[in-house]
C-alpha cells in the first residue's frame, strides 16, 4: 500500500548524487555489496518486499544501484545512490542503520521531513544473479514477438491472423519502451480467443525483451481495484450456486453478527446497493483522511464500514467506497461458509487453470476483496475471456450468461470522457469507445498503478494493463489507449 504521496522511490531519486562520494575498506565493503531483502517493518504482515542492491562503482565507491520489488507491485529502480559504509553502520539519502554482528541483517530507520519509518533487509546472495541481470538490461530497439504457449489455456496467434494491424500496435509498444506512457509492466491482448500480444516492461519501459518477459510472465501482479471485478464474479458464482439467494437481499440477512448495526433505514441496503457503490453509506475515498486508509487500523473492517452513518438514502447515489467491496467479501464468505481465496480457487480459479494467486488481508484478518489481488496477467485476461465466452470455459459453465448480462449493465452514471458516458455496474464500468462512425461497447475496471481489464465484446477482445504509476487517473488514461491504439488497431471488416 502507498500511504504516502511521496514514494520511498522519488525520495531516492531526488537524492541521487546528493551525498558526497566515500572510499571503504574493502573487506568491510564485501560485507554488503550485493542483494538484501526485506522491506519496511509493519506492526501487521505485508507482501511488498523489495531487494535492495549494494554495488562498487569504479572508484572503489559504494553506490546503492538498484531496487527491486519482489511483491507483487514488481516496480524496479535503477539507481547510483552514494552510500557510506563503515564498522557495521551504513547510511544513504535520508537512511541510517547498521548490520547485526554476524553481517546477515540490516536494520535501517529513515527519516524524510520528520517522517520516519523503520526498514530491515536480510543478505539474500541468491538474488544476485538476478539483480544482475536486471541491472544490466538497458534500452533497446522494440521487436514484437508472438507470445509463448505455455500450457495454461491460452493458444497464442499472430495479430495480422485476428484482423489486427501489427504495425499500429508495434509503434504503441515502442511508445511504452520509450518511456511515453510511465511505468507501465505488462499489456496482454487477446482477439478471436487467442492471446496476440504478451509484452512484459521494468522501469518505465526501458527495460524489455526476452529476459524480461521470463521474469515478469510467471509473477503475479498487484491489481489493485480490479480486485473488486473478481469479488463481483464471485458473487455471481455463489448466486449460481444456492449461496446466496438474489442481490436483492438486504445485506444484513448475510451478516447476522453485526445485525444491531442495522436501523430501520440501514436494513434497506441490498447487496446490488453494495455492488454498485450505492449504498448510501457515508464514505470518503480521498482527502486528508481517506477512509480506506483506516481499514488499515480499526480492529473490525466489516464493522468500521456498516457503522458509517447513512449520507443518501440507499439505492440513490453513486460514491466510490473500497468499503463497499470489503462488505462484499464478508458476505461471501458468510454465505458460503469459506474464506475468500478458498472459494475463489475452488469455483473459479482452479476451473480456469489460475494456480497462483495471492490476496492479501487487512491487519484484523479481512481479505482484501476491494484491493488486494495479485494475478498473472495472462491469468487475469482468462477472467476477460471467460465473459467472452458467456461464462463458458472448456466444457464447464462456470457463471450464468444472466450474470454476464446483469453485472456489466451500467446502472450509475458517474462521468463521461471525449463525450461517452461513463455507468457502474457490479464492480464494471461500461462505456462506449469511437471506430469509425460508431461507438463499440465495452465494460472495464480500473486500479491505481495503472492496472486495467476491459473486455470489448464488439471486437471480441480482451485487453490487460498492469503497472506501477501509481495515484493516476486510470479511467481515462486508459480510455485514450483503447481509443487511440487498441481499437484503432482492429482492420476494418
Amino acid at each position: 500500500m502507498d500511504r504516502k504521496k511521496l514514494t520511498y522511490a522519488a525520495a531516492l531519486l531526488f537524492l541521487v548524487g546528493c551525498a558526497p562520494q566515500t572510499q571503504g575498506n574493502p573487506q568491510e565493503v564485501a560485507e554488503i555489496v550485493g542483494s538484501w531483502t526485506g522491506g519496511e517493518v509493519l506492526p501487521y504482515p505485508r507482501p511488498d518486499s523489495q531487494v535492495v542492491y549494494f554495488s562498487v562503482r569504479p572508484d572503489s565507491s559504494l553506490s546503492l544501484s538498484m531496487i527491486y520489488e519482489v511483491g507483487p507491485r514488481s516496480r524496479v529502480w535503477t539507481y547510483d545512490i552514494d552510500v557510506t559504509y563503515g564498522e557495521g553502520l551504513v547510511s544513504w539519502a535520508y537512511h541510517e542503520g547498521r548490520l547485526n554482528p554476524g553481517r546477515d541483517t540490516l536494520r535501517v530507520s529513515k527519516n524524510y521531513r520528520g517522517d520516519r519509518s523503520d526498514w530491515m533487509w536480510v543478505r539474500d546472495r541468491g538474488a544476485d544473479p538476478l539483480l544482475n541481470r536486471l541491472g544490466a538490461v538497458g534500452p533497446a530497439p522494440f521487436s514484437l514477438q508472438v507470445p509463448a504457449e505455455t500450457n495454461d489455456g491460452w493458444e497464442s496467434a499472430e495479430p495480422e491472423a485476428v484482423g489486427m494491424d501489427q504495425e499500429v500496435l508495434s509503434d504503441f509498444m515502442a511508445r511504452i519502451a520509450e518511456g511515453e506512457f510511465g511505468d507501465l509492466h505488462s499489456f496482454l491482448l487477446a482477439r478471436d480467443g487467442h492471446l496476440v500480444v504478451e509484452e512484459y516492461f521494468a522501469e518505465n519501459g526501458s527495460k524489455h525483451g526476452p529476459f524480461i518477459d521470463s521474469v515478469f510472465r510467471s509473477r503475479v501482479h498487484h491489481l489493485a481495484s480490479v480486485s473488486k471485478t473478481i469479488t463481483s464474479v464471485l458473487v455471481g458464482v455463489a448466486i449460481d450456486r444456492g449461496f446466496i439467494n438474489s442481490v436483492q437481499d438486504p445485506t444484513s440477512r448475510y451478516l447476522p453478527s453485526y445485525r444491531s448495526l442495522f436501523d430501520d433505514q440501514k436494513e434497506a441496503i441490498t447487496l446490488e446497493h453494495l455492488l454498485t457503490m450505492s449504498s448510501g453509506l457515508e464514505w470518503s475515498q480521498s482527502g486528508r483522511a481517506p477512509d480506506h486508509l483506516a481499514l488499515y487500523s480499526c480492529p473490525d473492517v466489516t464493522r468500521y464500514v456498516l457503522e458509517k452513518p447513512l449520507s443518501a438514502e440507499p439505492g440513490r447515489r453513486f460514491a466510490y467506497s473500497n468499503g463497499s467491496a470489503a462488505a462484499v467479501g464478508a458476505i461471501l464468505e458468510s454465505a458460503t461458509g469459506m474464506k475468500v481465496g478458498a472459494f475463489a480457487e475452488t469455483a473459479l480459479f482452479r476451473p480456469l487453470g489460475i494456480h497462483e494467486y495471492l490476496w492479501s488481508t487487512y491487519p484484523d484478518g479481512t481479505v482484501e476483496t476491494d484491493g488486494g489481488l495479485a494475478l498473472r496477467p495472462r491469468d487475469l485476461a482468462k477472467i476477460g475471456q471467460l465473459f467472452l465466452n458467456r461464462g463458458e470455459w472448456g466444457d464447464a459453465q462456470l457463471i450464468s450468461e444472466g450474470w454476464i448480462d446483469q453485472s456489466t449493465r451500467g446502472r450509475f452514471r458517474f462521468g463521461s470522457i471525449s463525450g461517452a458516458a461513463l455507468q457502474y455496474g457490479y464492480f464494471w464500468i461500461q462505456t462506449g469507445i469511437p471506430q469509425g462512425d460508431r461507438l463499440v461497447r465495452a465494460f472495464f475496471h480500473g486500479g491505481d498503478g495503472s492496472q486495467l481489464l476491459a473486455v470489448i465484446p464488439d471486437l471480441n477482445m480482451v485487453v490487460v494493463f498492469t503497472g506501477g504509476d501509481y495515484g493516476t487517473d486510470v479511467n481515462r488514461f486508459f480510455y485514450a489507449i483503447l481509443r487511440e491504439y487498441v481499437v484503432a488497431a482492429v482492420k476494418p471488416d
